[in-house]
């Protein structure tokens, strides 16, 4: 009995030691792969097949016009290519494209900030950096606060990997899972929540209440006209 418990032992060790170098091993590769796409810009919006047989060629035309302020010249590219066939139903195909230069990179993505929106050949499209799907997913979970935080006019942005800083009250909160981010909007502007449902509470009172006044002012004037004695 002795002896098994010391195989059982030995084993749940040994699984520990497993788990923890595959978790390295897991973060590593994720490193790997995010330094690989360092230089990478997807583009989201174009039609397919709209690059064309060169699709670098088309991508250098497309950001010299919707970014040639950002860039001191043309850009030159590595390559540009196309994510695997869709499947039916989906959204086009976002275009991947590898910069030569990194700075020129940043410079894009710096300029795209900047704007409100970007279009090409009357297509709106949207410009992103280009991160391995783990960290793509990680960065997903955050998207919902963001929406609420952006709504609020609050200012924020995302740390890599996947990190959560929201500027507010003259501080900077950080955050690495969305539900801690989401607690914090709703202990600090629950308040304004309940203040917005009164106010609009009370103007639909206040509405209501003019039709009332506005009703009783036509009916007396119709009555009026009918009965000019009374």
């Amino acid at each position: 009995m002795e002896f098994l418990q010391e195989e059982v032992s030995a084993l749940q060790s040994k699984l520990v030691l497993v788990t923890e170098e595959n978790v390295a091993l897991r973060a590593n590769v994720e490193d790997l792969v995010s330094r690989s796409k360092r230089q990478n810009i997807r583009v989201v919006g174009l039609p397919e097949d709209i690059e064309g047989k060169d699709a670098r060629q088309f991508m250098t035309e497309l950001f010299t016009e919707v970014a040639g302020d950002a860039l001191p010249s043309p850009p030159e590219f590595d390559c540009a290519h196309l994510r695997p066939n869709p499947r039916h139903g989906q959204n086009p195909r976002p275009i991947i494209v590898r910069f030569h230069c990194y700075v020129e990179k940043e410079a894009v993505l710096k300029f795209v900030k900047s704007s409100k929106e970007i279009t090409f050949k009357v297509h709106r499209i949207k410009l992103y950096e280009d991160f391995c799907v783990s960290v793509t997913n990680r960065r997903t979970a955050f998207n919902n606060i963001k929406g609420l935080l952006y709504k609020r006019g609050v200012h924020f942005g995302m740390i890599y990997p996947a990190r959560l800083c929201v500027s507010y009250n003259n501080t900077e909160h950080y955050f690495d899972a969305p539900e801690a981010a989401e607690k914090f909007y709703h202990q600090n502007f629950a308040e304004y929540q309940i203040l917005t449902l009164i106010t609009l509470f009370l103007e639909g009172t206040l509405t209501v209440l003019l039709i009332i006044i506005l009703i009783n002012l036509r009916l007396n004037h119709l009555l009026f006209l009918l009965c000019p004695g009374l």
